[in-house]
């Protein structure tokens, strides 16, 4: 078996948790901890918030070092920020230690263990298989999805929310720590092998038009940039808005906590099969149209969910979400590729991230401050479905040929 396989699975495993704690996970945690300390939703979500405002500082930063130093080694950091985040957010005295802790631990283990450093070491080790390999890699999100909130119910049922976080930072020291140190390699030479394992290097230089380092200027010039990263972010936005808010959400419109932790799963499998449908569109419809359909079911899956609907319907709800967060990270990482190469990889999807952040850091607020102010989600989420309407006409304007848009038909 090629060792990238190994790479792959070490970052699925490191994202399978990382995602399923902070994007899976945290909702979880919404409702004890703000009983705990007496605090409001927007004081329990107020981590997140900085936490965004931090990343978006930080990200342009780890981007030109993944691609100059060592994804691997950013990945290891990560993993033990993520134990530390885990422990010391067990033992905070107050919900603003909480969030600080959220803001500062939790967040940087987030950007480190995210798809900059993870699509960045996975693209190295692959040229031909690149796609199935980040496809695979992207899976682990949704397999966090569906674990972690299942382990966290249950341990937060049987010994509390401080308990449930320091038995997740076991599960993280026991399982991921070792796989970083003693699985991931930053480069196949480090193993004496070519990408795909073939015999010699594999002549990529066609696999997309622009495949050469950009500097930081150029990237900042170009619309393609400004086009892709806008309407992600207003994409994320939307999605990291409601899903930090879901069981929240459900359990005020009287829905048990087992049925409201549902939800959260419903969205993590459906996501599973979306990556598998989106990889499938992606190659024969393009980007651009993938990204349109992920924009269309969110928009009506958040539609729904604005009328505080039965509990079937927020299921249906929860379901076109699922599918439409699994076209996210594929597409997002193709379209990198297509317009900038591989080269300025990292780069480019660090200097993304500030732009996705100034979209997702108001959101869980902004839907918490909707709850706090007129004791409902609906005007929040009515807000998100404009904006994924305005996502999708930002699409309009961005040109990639067929074979950017498609680089493995190259």
């Amino acid at each position: 078996m090629f060792y990238g396989w190994v790479i792959v699975a070490g970052v699925f495993l490191a994202q399978l948790f990382m995602v399923g704690i902070w994007t899976y996970g945290f909702p979880l945690l919404v409702d004890p901890v703000q009983k705990e300390f007496g605090a409001s939703v927007t004081e329990v979500q107020l981590g997140l918030g900085i936490g965004g405002v931090l990343g978006a500082v930080t990200a342009p930063l780890l981007g030109p070092l993944v691609d100059r130093w060592s994804a691997r080694g950013m990945i290891l950091i990560g993993s033990f920020m993520l134990v530390m985040a885990l422990l010391f957010m067990s033992i905070s005295q107050s919900v603003y230690q909480f969030a600080a802790v959220l803001a500062i631990l939790l967040n940087g283990a987030n950007l480190l263990l995210g798809p900059i450093t993870g699509s960045t070491l996975v693209s190295r080790w692959f040229a031909a298989s690149r796609g199935l390999a980040l496809g695979i890699a992207a899976t682990g999100t949704s397999i966090g999805g569906l674990i972690v909130p299942l382990l966290l119910s249950g341990w937060i049922e049987s010994m509390g929310w401080r308990g449930a976080l320091q038995m997740l930072a076991g599960c993280v020291s026991v399982l991921v720590v070792p796989m970083v140190i003693f699985g991931l390699r930053d480069h196949p030479s480090d193993k004496g092998l070519n990408p795909d394992g073939a015999a010699s290097t594999p002549d990529t230089t066609g696999a997309v038009p622009i495949d050469r380092p950009w500097t930081t200027s150029e990237i900042l010039r170009s619309p393609s940039f400004w086009l892709i990263g806008c309407s992600l972010g207003l994409l994320f936005m939307a999605y990291t808005g409601v899903l930090a808010n879901l069981h929240k959400y459900a359990t005020e419109l009287g829905v048990e906590v087992p049925a409201a932790t549902r939800l959260i799963t419903t969205i993590a499998i459906a996501g599973f099969v979306g990556k598998l449908l989106f990889g499938w569109a992606a190659d024969r419809l393009g980007l651009r149209p993938g990204l349109w359909l992920a924009q269309a079911l969110a928009a009506f899956g958040i539609a729904i969910l604005s009328v505080e609907p039965s509990y079937a319907a927020m299921l249906l709800a929860c379901t076109l979400m699922g599918l439409a967060a699994g076209g996210m990270l594929p597409v997002w990482g193709g379209m990198v590729a297509a317009a900038f190469g591989i080269a300025s990889f990292g780069r480019v999807m660090g200097l993304l991230m500030p732009v996705i952040a100034i979209f997702t850091s108001p959101a869980p607020i902004i839907a918490a401050q909707s709850l706090d102010r007129t004791q409902s989600y609906g005007l929040a989420m009515q807000g998100f479905v404009a904006a994924l309407m305005v996502a999708a006409m930002l699409l309009i304007p961005l040109r990639l040929s067929a074979r950017e848009a498609v680089p493995e038909l190259a």
